[in-house]
């Protein structure tokens, strides 16, 4: 899916807080030295990387082949053992111990040691469906969401997941459907509600509790009960949407294929287009403590906005670099990518 070769950056990026440069983790080697464990992990630095999270302590990154990526305080990365070697696409943590890492067989990790070992929660490889974001709104209640809307939820910090099926997000005439199918056959009911749904690629948490969930068929769709019910948004892009965020204004930006990205100012009742310039696919949306927007796209592309995610300008980093994940530890912003972790380093 991905290429692996080394990235060779020489941008440098003007116009956020400071002066900000962008280099690869080989170019940094002197700020930026990256220490692995073992000969699986030299290999590790130069897959994919899907995801970051902080865990207050130190940054967890996961990615390709079961890879788990873990810093010290000098931004130094080893890698960790996990019992699986599926790609992982999305980790979380809540707290400083525990974290959750979701990815392809409908696998889930957990963590209660902050990263430094790793358990299954929930692998089921004969579904051949990959989990795509891991959200927990406490230490007990979480989400796992992915293709074909798979939707499972727990109660108690992963002990159990419970799968749901989330009826409300489906057309009228779908419904309809459904349910003549399942006068007829319960046994082809439970088949057609396996893949009616579209993919649910991202959960956002917004302010006062409400939960965002946007996918494929331009999904976007509120919980103003934490996740006990959905209501969808109509008519905004009929394209899939990857990533969503909520400023610190409170506008909500959504982004998605062919740079499709949508903002709203009055809690995702009305939305409009932001021009991007470009129609590389939105993987990201992460704002800076600064106030500045990212958002980072395939082809290499990073987008900055200074305006609250109104005008974004473009910065070209590699052609077939897909960055994936943003994340900021101080004054250090790292890139997760097709082509392995970068790092965006800034003075004040």
């Amino acid at each position: 899916m991905f290429k692996t070769n080394k990235l060779m950056f020489g941008l440098v990026l003007a116009g956020m807080t400071g002066t900000w440069s962008l280099a690869s983790a080989t170019e940094a080697t002197q700020e930026v030295k990256q220490v692995f464990t073992s000969q699986a992990a030299v290999l590790a630095k130069h897959a994919p990387v899907m995801a970051i999270a902080n865990n207050g302590q130190q940054m967890i990154a996961v990615g390709a082949r079961g890879h788990v990526l873990a810093s010290d305080s000098k931004a130094d990365w080893s890698q960790v053992l996990v019992p699986t070697d599926v790609l992982l696409t999305d980790v979380e943590f809540f707290g400083e111990k525990n974290g959750w890492s979701v990815g392809h067989d409908a696998t889930i990790l957990h963590t209660v040691d902050g990263g430094s070992s790793w358990e299954i929660q929930l692998q089921i490889p004969a579904l051949d469906r990959p989990l795509l974001d891991v959200d927990f709104v406490s230490e007990s209640q979480g989400f796992a969401i992915g293709a074909y809307g798979m939707f499972y939820g727990t109660v108690d910090g992963g002990k159990t997941w419970t799968k749901q099926f989330l009826q409300s997000l489906l057309p009228e005439d779908d419904v309809e459907y459904l349910a003549e199918v399942r006068e007829e056959s319960e046994e082809d009911y439970q088949s057609e509600i396996a893949s009616i749904l579209p993919h649910f690629n991202k959960m956002i948490e917004l302010k006062g509790q409400r939960l965002m969930l946007v996918g494929e068929l331009g999904l976007i769709a509120f919980s103003s009960d934490l996740g006990k019910s959905w209501q969808r948004i109509e008519n905004v892009y009929e394209g899939s949407f990857f990533t969503g965020a909520q400023l610190s204004s409170g506008a909500i930006l959504v982004g998605g294929l062919r740079g499709n990205m949508f903002r709203s100012t009055d809690n995702g009742i009305n939305w409009s287009k932001v021009d991007l310039g470009n129609s590389n696919s939105i993987n990201d949306i992460y704002q800076l403590k600064n106030g500045d927007v990212l958002a980072a796209q395939n082809n290499g592309t990073l987008l900055i906005s200074k305006d609250d995610g109104v005008n974004f300008t473009q910065h070209r980093l590699q052609k077939g670099q897909d960055l994936m994940d943003i994340h900021q530890i101080q004054d250090q912003v790292w890139l997760a990518g097709s082509k392995g972790l970068n790092v965006i380093k800034g003075s004040k």
